[in-house]
């Protein structure tokens, strides 16, 4: 296992912050031994190496030569002495650098997307233990911080068609169980595009069942077609938006991309400008001078919906993010006009969250009593995800079915995204497609040409084997890859010579002009890397979660748990502002912004007092409307009041909003509160204490 290490010289620990996440100090002469022995040690988690003796005020001192490890996170003072170092478990994207390599922000935006993996990481291990059973503990997904991985363990992609699946079990043709709607293959790429053509308008969307367990039930209760949002029904983590010639209306560019919300949320808390700026590089790929853009910041930020200001978020001191600003906001982008606007920059249906992902993975790790061979079978008894979509039933099969060791030749195995952890889209074969005959076309042109990599990677070595990912000594060639945003356009090259014809003009493998970006999503497949680990033995197999979805009849025993839930923890700023701004959708069915935030933990300093904040959950009033107590751990103080019991969003990864309930924290840090993430706990009166839900706080240094 290859951990990379953030260097910060002339400084080590404060000698004024609490030590207790002090491991000990050893006589290791170089930095390079230091690392070594912190390698093996997944305690540890930074340490200072000594070029030159240091004796501390607290009584401390230090030989040069010496490191000294700790756990947690660092608060760091001035030391001219020594140099830090900080692990890095959990890279970003593809690897992906947005900033120089090396620099601070560079260094800022891995240690925040090492803070939030880690994170989603113990929520995908805890599962749910406070409303379900036999969905918790799930501890065959294991948690790389404190895992070591052998070098053999070659990554495994599990990968599923891109073209949304429910479009046609609920709206098409073929469908199995039928529905009474039965639009064509051409409607259901209108309806994804939201586009019409001449010959085929936009059908609506209809109202579909809520009953999906065992199958689909269409005489029960039925509910309007979601995800709701602007893209919400692109919901197999992957998202695309279509530009179109004004006159002719052909197509002449797609955006296509599966990077995760949480990713560009990180971003924007370094460095606002710098996702204004790769937001304006990514959409003008490429592009003629006609197309290009320059996206000012100001378009990103979450205002007021009340007096149009731009809403500061305590977590940075700076305007916050609006996902679904004006250049990331459905499927339909105009370009060469006083009016541009639209893209798709990154995920924003309301399931297509990276967190969401790492909690089915941890979810579908269980091996359960009905066995793993229909992953429609699997997914009503597991309840992870959102079944009849391509990704989400066989993604928890594939992932069952590794630790089952039917997947990886009869050997168990314990399993995790592999690092770094991610949706990617996979290179698509457009061998079928055809292009226009055109004399100025180069020789040997042809239409996968057009389909350009414009974030991420073709291929990655994996640091764990040394090799490509998927590669193996027997089987050395690439096994996959790691794209983050695609386009497919005309190359600027045959634009520069003359070429006449544009996207519209390129047939597909059925001889058809490519008249909706869904023809070419048709032709692509998104995926996920998981990292098994073997095993000696399959863990035990348990039963279907508890209670049973809505189709499935209860047992009468054992009974399910029923005690407060923390759901998702705001600072009041940003809950105020991005739940009181509706979102419409072709559904008609308007939803709060609230419902693409993320599960990142908002961010508190050492010594701050009184910190509006709200928190969601699922929890109720005692009989005397005595309040639940909320609880982060030592040297934070909280005070709860305002229960509100009719909240209604969508819980980031869920495809539906849902009723629950919110209260008001006021929180107040030490000063000498130990630093990192906190759990919640939240205790309904008179029920005994349940685990914290994690990773919802995150303390720093003042």
């Amino acid at each position: 296992m290859q951990n990379t290490w953030i260097e910060k010289n002339n400084v080590a620990q404060f000698q004024g912050a609490n030590w207790d996440n002090w491991i000990g100090t050893k006589a290791c002469g170089s930095v390079e031994t230091a690392r070594e022995y912190a390698d093996l040690n997944a305690e540890i988690s930074f340490f200072f190496y000594c070029r030159q003796g240091m004796v501390l005020t607290n009584g401390r001192s230090f030989n040069p030569g010496d490191a000294a490890f700790f756990s947690g996170q660092p608060w760091y003072g001035s030391a001219p002495q020594c140099d830090s170092y900080q692990k890095v478990v959990f890279n970003t994207p593809a690897f992906i650098n947005d900033f120089p390599v090396d620099s601070a922000q560079d260094d800022a935006t891995s240690l925040q997307w090492n803070t939030n993996i880690s994170g989603f990481t113990t929520q995908a291990i805890l599962g749910d233990p406070w409303n379900l059973l036999y969905a918790s503990n799930q501890t065959s997904y294991f948690d790389t911080n404190l895992t070591t991985i052998p070098s053999t363990a070659t990554a495994v992609l599990i990968d599923w068609h891109a073209f949304p699946n429910r479009l046609g079990q609920y709206l098409g043709n073929n469908a199995y169980p039928a529905n009474p709607y039965k639009y064509s293959d051409e409607q259901l790429l209108a309806i994804a595009d939201q586009h019409a053509s001449a010959a085929v308008p936009i059908p609506a969307f209809q109202q579909i069942p809520t009953q999906l367990c065992p199958q689909a039930t269409w005489n029960n209760d039925l509910h309007m077609y979601g995800p709701y949002g602007p893209r919400g029904w692109q919901d197999e983590y992957c998202e695309w938006s279509v530009v179109r010639d004004s006159q002719s209306d052909k197509i002449t560019r797609i955006d296509m991309t599966c990077e995760n919300p949480e990713y560009w949320n990180t971003l924007w808390m370094i460095d606002p400008q710098k996702v204004a700026d790769v937001y304006s590089s990514t959409l003008s790929f490429g592009a003629p001078a006609s197309a290009q853009i320059v996206v000012p910041v100001s378009d990103l930020y979450l205002l007021d919906p009340a007096t149009k200001a731009a809403v500061i978020d305590p977590s940075t001191g700076r305007p916050a993010y609006n996902p679904l600003n004006k250049w990331n906001s459905g499927p339909v982008a105009v370009r060469g006009s006083s009016r541009n606007y639209g893209g798709a920059m990154h995920l924003t249906s309301t399931p297509n969250t990276l967190q969401t992902e790492m909690a089915l993975a941890g979810g579908a790790t269980i091996q359960r009593n009905c066995g793993n061979s229909v992953p429609q079978t699997l997914i009503c008894c597991a309840q992870y995800g959102q079944a009849y979509r391509n990704s989400d039933p066989h993604i928890g099969q594939l992932v069952n079915q590794v630790v089952g060791g039917q997947a990886t030749l009869g050997v168990p195995s314990r399993a995790a995204l592999a690092n770094p952890t991610g949706l990617y889209i996979q290179v698509p074969d457009l061998s079928g497609f055809t292009l226009p005959a055109d004399p100025k076309l180069p020789a040997h042109a042809c239409a996968q040409d057009c389909w350009q990599i414009v974030r991420g990677a073709a291929a990655l070595t994996d640091p764990v084997t040394g090799m490509l990912f998927g590669a193996t000594t027997a089987s050395p060639q690439n096994g996959g890859n790691f794209v983050l945003h695609a386009v497919f356009q005309l190359p600027a090259s045959w634009v520069a010579a003359g070429v006449s014809f544009t996207i519209g003009d390129i047939t597909d493998d059925t001889g058809l002009p490519i008249q909706w970006g869904g023809q070419l999503i048709k032709k692509m497949s998104i995926g996920l890397w998981a990292r098994p680990v073997p095993v000696s033995a399959v863990p035990a197999s348990e039963a279907c979660v508890l209670p049973p979805p809505t189709g499935v009849t209860p047992p009468a025993s054992p009974v399910p748990p029923d005690y407060a839930q923390p759901l998702q923890l705001f600072h009041s700023a940003i809950w105020n502002a991005s739940f009181n701004t509706m979102v419409s959708n072709p559904m008609n069915a308007p939803i709060p912004l609230v419902s693409n935030s993320t599960l990142i933990a908002p961010i508190v300093r050492l010594g701050q007092s009184n910190i509006s904040m709200v928190l969601t959950c699922s929890a109720k009033l005692g009989p005397q409307g005595q309040l639940p107590v909320a609880d982060f751990g030592p040297d934070v103080t909280v005070v709860v009041s305002h229960f509100n019991d009719n909240i209604n969003y969508a819980v980031p990864g869920n495809s539906y909003p849902s009723q629950c309930a919110s209260v008001n924290l006021q929180l107040s840090i030490g000063a000498n509160a130990a630093l990192g993430l906190r759990g919640l706990t939240l205790t309904n009166y008179g029920d005994p204490v349940q685990a914290a839900m994690p990773a919802l706080l995150n303390i720093v240094p003042a």
